[in-house]
């Protein structure tokens, strides 16, 4: 009964005139102080409050500071506030909602990244209305009406010492993004008058994982749930991570040892789609043949790599297990894969898991974060260090995970997006995409193409069809770099409203400052890939067809 006094005050709302629509939104500096009590949040919190609340002026298309065009921005109401912990020694969770002049009465939640610890939407940032990915031409969610809201996943900045908070702990893990949620929605109705008609939550790297995790754990507050880039076995990944690490002890790659796996990759895998050009499109496929590259003597030389770096380089490809089974019966981590862009100019090995230079052994007491060593290995660092062991001096090389199972088991229950078992949110109607960049050296594709045959092993093919549609982007990377943006929001949006997602929605690689597109591919749905038809320009996405294969995992275990 409530759903539809609601439904009917919002049809009621939409009816009016845009001058009622904007008296509506004249309460915007009033809701500063407004109270949310602990009861109206669906989770163990000590309140919320909004703590500031002002209306922002519409500002028109511009150069964003770190080099990307902004599109503009309409004029809308910015509110901040806090959620307070029922501990009083956690920290708090701040969270944002930027509501619109002109609101379609829906709502976008966006997730997080890295460790967290900055609110999303936070003012100024091009994340406040900014979706990705989309075409960088396309206006903001904002400019189409959507109330648009985040949070800072329930710490602040860039101090670890929040990992020796259990609340703070399972706020980043899982429960912020329902707090958020329901703390936004309760703003949102004091603002408009009725609670929005649809609730998305849109995800990439860390926050994929956030959005795979609210499909999972809260399906009854999501619509739609976009995930892309999910880093979804978090612990697993980052002990895969942590395993490398160690290796680089007498195994480093520089980025001429790196640029050398690379172009053996592609000489010998870049033709199977039709062409020669630079991309890896049957991404599954390509053997790791890193050991025709082994120097005579296994030593280290010019144009060759050792035993030692060959073991590296095998780590990050292969499947890598361990004693310790973590959330969902998970045995082991699938690898990075066989990409061909391991020495991609954006974001790729160097970037992520060999960095520029080799890391320190033993780790220097502390925070564990070395800027020129590789994210990933940071980001393993870290978790080993402060999350797992918490100890301030303890070294990530002498981990042993069959000592620390109880704790490690436990959070990964906190993190781990990989609960098959996605029925509750097939029920309410709920629809989800899936996007993974093939090239993908901080996630790796073979992970996210596993939890997908994980969720049809469970629900059977027809069902997952019915609700999930995985697209996999070739020639792209973490963080969308590459050919890989497309309007996932509308196609999300057209699912919902009864039109069938396509099977091969043409992605764009749209060069930042001059909106020029550099090349575009088809987004296959796993396990097609792209093939070249053998005409037309190979820099764009009507030259190839989404080519149907036997599922490369097929004869792999999936878990």
């Amino acid at each position: 009964m409530r759903r539809a006094s609601i439904t009917l005050g919002l049809l009621a709302l939409l009816a009016l005139p845009a001058a009622a629509q904007t008296t509506a939104l004249q309460r915007c500096e009033d809701m500063a102080g407004l109270a949310i009590p602990a009861a109206a949040i669906g989770l163990p919190t000590g309140g919320a409050a909004v703590t500031t609340a002002r209306r922002l002026a519409e500002t028109p298309p511009r150069p964003h500071p770190d080099g990307e065009f902004a599109q503009a921005l309409p004029m809308h109401c910015n509110v901040q506030g806090e959620i307070r912990p029922v501990d009083p020694a956690a920290p708090r969770i701040l969270f944002n909602v930027n509501l619109p002049l002109s609101w379609n009465g829906r709502a976008l939640q966006s997730g997080g990244g890295g460790l967290g610890g900055s609110v999303i939407t936070a003012p100024g940032q091009k994340a406040s209305a900014r979706f990705d990915p989309v075409p960088l031409t396309a206006p903001y969610p904002i400019a189409l009406g959507y109330a648009t809201f985040g949070g800072d996943g329930g710490h602040q900045g860039t101090d670890v010492a929040f990992m020796r908070s259990d609340e703070a702990m399972r706020n980043w893990g899982v429960e912020s993004m329902k707090k958020t949620r329901d703390v936004a929605l309760r703003v949102i109705e004091a603002a408009y008058g009725s609670a929005p008609r649809r609730v998305i939550f849109n995800g990439e790297s860390a926050g994929g994982r956030e959005a795979l995790m609210v499909a999972q754990r809260f399906p009854d507050d999501y619509d739609g749930v976009i995930a892309i880039s999910p880093v979804l076995s978090w612990f697993y990944i980052h002990l895969a991570d942590n395993h490398i690490r160690s290796l680089m002890v007498s195994g480093w790659l520089d980025a001429a040892a790196v640029r050398l796996v690379a172009e053996r990759t592609r000489q010998s895998c870049d033709e199977a789609d039709g062409v020669r050009d630079g991309i890896i499109a049957r991404y599954l496929e390509c053997p790791n043949d890193v050991a025709t590259l082994r120097c005579p003597d296994g030593a280290r030389g010019q144009g060759c790599l050792s035993d030692a770096q060959i073991a590296v380089v095998n780590a990050i490809r292969e499947p890598w297990s361990m004693q310790v089974p973590l959330a969902h019966g998970i045995t082991r981590y699938p690898g990075f894969g066989v990409t061909g862009d391991e020495d991609g100019p954006r974001y790729q090995w160097p970037f992520y898991v060999t960095g520029a230079e080799p890391p320190s052994f033993p780790l220097p007491p502390g925070r564990g974060f070395e800027p020129r060593r590789g994210a990933v290995l940071n980001f393993a660092a870290i978790l080993v260090r402060h999350a797992i062991v918490q100890g301030e001096t303890f070294d990530p090389f002498h981990f042993q995970a069959t000592r620390h199972a109880a704790r490690l088991q436990y959070l990964s229950t906190l993190f781990d997006a990989t609960d098959p078992d996605l029925s509750r949110f097939r029920a309410r109607g709920g629809k989800l995409i899936l996007l993974q960049p093939a090239a993908d050296n901080a996630v790796g594709t073979p992970m996210v193409a596993e939890y997908y045959r994980s969720v049809v092993a469970r629900m059977g093919q027809a069902e997952t069809d019915s609700f999930l549609r995985f697209y996999v982007t070739a020639g792209s990377g973490h963080n969308v770099v590459g050919p890989s943006q497309f309007d996932t929001l509308s196609i999300l949006e057209g699912w919902l409203d009864g039109t069938a997602p396509p099977d091969a929605p043409a992605a764009f690689d749209i060069h930042p400052e001059t909106l020029q597109t550099v090349r575009s591919m088809p987004a296959c749905r796993y396990p097609a890939y792209a093939r070249y038809s053998g005409s037309g320009d190979p820099n764009r996405a009507e030259s190839f067809i989404c080519t149907a294969r036997p599922d490369p995992l097929a004869f792999a275990p999936a878990r």
